[in-house]
């Protein structure tokens, strides 16, 4: 699985690039490649299907918080072989979404892509998002940046204008009054796998796990009105925390959503930059 959500600076070494490309599944045809599928649930926790499926996510011990629509900006995400390597560097948050200094140790594969959108599924299924050519081989770790679209990327934030300037967007009501949350949430996301990912003919789906359900709720669980999240309130540093911790990722070959490898705790040490 994929475990572990951390920040780390660390020496740069061997890299393989997850290249996501709009027809990488076609456009990529080197030897000894696999194509894997990325899926994206919200059933972070081990449940049946029978009881995960509905038309949205309700939270709160009052079900006052109703979260409708989730869309998360992605503008790169890479696969690391040794979990060593700092495949996207803090350099890269603002300024370059194509890569820190990978040139340093000239093991890092570094790719050139459009920031990923990603519809976040509210009715806990697994609903795949894209199909990438990885090579064969072991990867110990995934490293994604959550960050809004560099405003070069003028295609995408012109198909996208609600989320220009944006890395997450959540439409729903709370207590029965519709909301609309946006932030520029920057997040440098370190995934480990635990045991590693070996990619081979056998490997088909992986997973990422995401648990929205705890985005907007304070330390003792109550629900946070997201009309008072405002900038500099305790409440907006809360959601924005939980997010970061929020993500979790895993094979799933079976495309179950649901990893049930031992040892899976959580992503508390998420940090920011």
């Amino acid at each position: 699985m994929f475990d572990n959500l951390t920040q780390h600076t660390r020496p740069l070494a061997g890299l393989a690039a997850l290249t996501i490309l709009a027809a990488c599944s076609s456009d990529v045809t080197g030897g000894n490649r696999h194509n894997v599928q990325l899926s994206f649930t919200t059933n972070a926790s081990v449940t049946s299907a029978a009881n995960r499926v509905a038309a949205d996510l309700v939270v709160g011990p009052n079900d006052e918080l109703v979260l409708q629509k989730i869309q998360l900006v992605f503008s790169k995400i890479e696969l690391d072989q040794t979990g060593n390597a700092q495949c996207v560097s803090e350099a890269d948050d603002e300024n370059d979404d194509h890569g820190g200094d990978n040139s340093i140790s000239g093991e890092c594969e570094d790719v050139d892509l459009d920031p990923l959108l990603v519809n976040v599924p509210v009715d806990d299924a697994l609903h795949p998002v894209i199909t990438v050519p990885l090579p064969a081989g072991t990867f110990a770790e995934m490293e994604a940046r959550l960050s809004p679209a560099n405003a070069r990327f003028t295609a995408f934030n012109t198909a996208n204008p609600d989320l220009v300037g944006k890395s997450v967007r959540v439409e729903g009501t709370f207590k029965g009054t519709p909301f609309v949350f946006t932030r520029p949430v920057r997040a440098r996301l370190e995934m480990d796998f635990d045991p590693p990912l070996v990619v081979d003919a056998t490997t088909t789906n992986t997973t990422v796990a995401i648990d929205v359900r705890k985005w907007f709720l304070d330390s003792t669980g109550a629900a946070i009105d997201p009309s008072t999240a405002t900038p500099g309130s305790t409440g907006l540093q809360q959601i924005e925390n939980n997010i970061r911790r929020s993500f979790h990722a895993f094979e799933d070959d079976d495309e179950r959503g649901e990893d049930h490898h031992e040892g899976h705790h959580g992503n508390d040490d998420g940090e920011h930059h």
